[in-house]
């Protein structure tokens, strides 16, 4: 959301606190004959709740769960703001000798901004954690593999990651999410599930994207880390030996094709190469312009940054990765680009035309949303 509308929206819950604030104190003094003292820290109070409730649901949208901690933030922050407030009356009124309404004016001006900072960049922000030693997960690793339609492929794919996984000293999972296959996918994956320990499947209908595949596996994940990769193997899997030395201390790390040290063994017909070039020179001019290519379908995250992630998602199919890096970079997570090997597919179903035009729609739709605060 646009930072003037938020502001105002900031500005309009301290009118309607205030009004609160002085009425209920009128109530607690003139009717209930509380002690002013006493009726002024309850008024107080109740005007922070009420500015607490309607800053967190209508101004700054926040859907974080820890409600409690949040209102000792903005507790906190108001108790400065009265602290602020006498400061500066002081400085006004009995220094520099300006008229008491005028002080009060310029005091309240800079009060509200300083609530209305802090309250945004610190009470209403939802960090993410890195992960330490304390948290627990029943593996390092989470493999996600989208498939749709992959049984002549996905059984090679598995074999490599079994594997070469097999040689390393990493517990992991492999998830295959059959995305609405037609065909005989999940009887393959579902097959080797007594050679290939902890193999699940999860199937569902109808077909509802990619990235609507991944973000169904990441919330069934045990894994400390994330990675998803294509059931063409088209990133091999021991590319993930130069991602998982970058995982304890980056919350994205993804694949590149696109950089100098990348190997592509085996290219797209030039068509693809010019359509990537043109959907990757719109991504940097809409939003953002720090990473090469945003569509290798292999990235690894750390399990928070993941979860966080892939719960603000709207789009499902190919726009998803930049959606993803979007938000992302709206949530200042480190993310880092790394040169990988890439081979292509010559079966892979990407309609050139069509699916541009699909892109195209979901960075307008991305970039709205942006505009709109929906992932904040």
């Amino acid at each position: 959301m646009k930072e003037y509308l938020v502001f105002i929206k900031y500005a309009t819950v301290g009118i309607t606190g205030t009004a609160l604030d002085v009425g209920s104190l009128y109530v607690f003094v003139d009717l209930l004959h509380i002690p002013v003292l006493v009726a002024a820290a309850m008024s107080f109070v109740l005007a922070v709740i009420n500015n607490f409730i309607l800053n967190k649901y209508w101004t700054f949208q926040n859907s974080g769960r820890n409600v409690k901690k949040q209102f000792i933030k903005f507790l906190l922050v108001s108790v400065v703001g009265l602290a602020l407030t006498e400061i500066c009356m002081a400085l006004f009124v009995y220094l520099l000798g300006i008229w008491y309404i005028a002080s009060k004016l310029v005091t309240s001006v800079i009060v509200l901004t300083w609530n209305f900072l802090a309250n945004k960049n610190w009470t209403f922000t939802e960090t993410i954690r890195p992960l330490s030693a304390a948290d627990r997960y029943e593996y390092n690793l989470t493999i996600i593999i989208p498939a749709f339609n992959e049984e002549k492929r996905i059984g090679s794919t598995l074999e490599a990651i079994h594997r070469y996984f097999d040689q390393k000293r990493i517990t992991r999972e492999i998830i295959v999410v059959d995305d609405g296959s037609s065909d005989d996918t999940a009887g393959v994956v579902n097959a080797m599930k007594e050679r290939i320990h902890d193999l699940r499947c999860i199937r569902y209908l109808p077909n509802r994207g990619k990235g609507y595949a991944v973000k169904a596996g990441v919330e069934r994940s045990k894994g400390e880390y994330i990675l998803f990769t294509d059931a063409d193997n088209s990133t091999p899997i021991e590319e993930f030996e130069k991602f998982h030395p970058l995982l304890s201390h980056t919350t994205v790390v993804i694949g590149s094709r696109y950089m100098a040290e990348s190997a592509v063994k085996i290219r797209q017909p030039y068509y693809r190469v010019l359509l990537g070039r043109l959907g990757n020179f719109l991504i940097r001019a809409l939003l953002f312009n720090d990473i090469r290519d945003t569509q290798c379908g292999f990235k690894a995250f750390q399990h928070r940054t993941a979860r966080d992630l892939f719960s603000r998602m709207k789009v499902n199919r190919f726009g998803f990765d930049i959606e993803l890096l979007s938000i992302a970079h709206l949530l200042k997570c480190s993310v880092r680009e790394i040169p990988v090997s890439w081979y292509n597919s010559p079966q892979s179903r990407i309609r050139p035309i069509k699916d541009a035009l699909r892109t195209f729609a979901d960075l307008i739709y991305i970039k709205l949303n942006l505009l709109s605060g929906r992932y904040e």
